[in-house]
């Protein structure tokens, strides 16, 4: 290195507080062990540079104030403290999208992930689980096997349910002359009597009918029994 030494002025902060320094002059604060670097404002006047170690890693000044913004709520933050979100403080401009295509869906399958999003959705279509027995002799659904009244018929209608709602009607033969409906039924009850035709018991596999336990009041006011000799039978059930 050189042999030639420069030598600042130099004295204790306290000192630099009574000190005028010209313009432009530039002096050694011995307590700080930093430079001050005068204005010619008088005594006290001028502007201390920082030391390397002041400056950290990124530099660039001082934050003051740290304002809670929208959606956020806390601030504003001048020394420290905790920014939360507030309240209804998160929008759709705040969501991230999703694959899931905006609109409306008809009997949709979603897709749903550990957050509660949904990240696909598509239209579906109703399944609704239907059994139809088709048009049988009463002969073929349970004992006794000879066809009169009383007779007590038993359908397997394999719909894992005892919710159902069904239909049971009556008919001349196998195609169905002269249909008509004898029992409707929308509730695990005994009350959808209809031309003496009753529920006996509905199970979830199974579904059996009572014939002819009841009578029907005529439009002549006289009742009479309901016969279903020679009749087919057909029960429709949903659920």
């Amino acid at each position: 290195m050189s042999n030639i030494q420069v030598q600042f002025r130099r004295g204790t902060t306290s000192q630099h507080s009574s000190f005028a320094g010209a313009v432009g002059e530039v002096t050694v604060d011995t307590d700080l062990d930093t430079l001050m670097v005068h204005t010619g404002g008088g005594a006290g006047t001028g502007v201390r540079l920082a030391k390397h170690s002041e400056l950290g890693a990124g530099g660039g000044g001082t934050v003051t104030s740290v304002g809670s913004g929208t959606g956020l709520t806390g601030g504003p933050i001048t020394t420290s403290g905790t920014l939360s979100i507030a309240d209804d403080g998160v929008g759709p401009d705040q969501l991230a999208n999703t694959a899931v295509t905006a609109g409306s869906y008809t009997n949709t399958n979603l897709t749903v992930d550990a957050q509660g999003r949904i990240t696909a959705a598509s239209n579906g279509s109703v399944v609704v689980s239907k059994f139809d027995s088709g048009w049988v002799n009463q002969d073929n659904q349970g004992s006794p096997t000879t066809v009169n009244n009383n007779v007590l018929l038993t359908f397997s209608h394999g719909r894992s349910t005892d919710a159902l709602v069904f239909y049971f009607q009556v008919a001349d033969d196998s195609s169905g002359t002269n249909a008509r409906s004898v029992l409707e039924h929308q509730s695990d009850d005994n009350s959808g009597n209809m031309l003496g035709a009753q529920i006996q018991e509905i199970t979830s596999s199974t579904v059996q009918i009572r014939l002819g336990q009841s009578y029907q009041s005529l439009s002549s006011g006289s009742y009479t029994g309901v016969s279903f000799t020679g009749k087919y039978v057909r029960l429709t059930a949903i659920g």
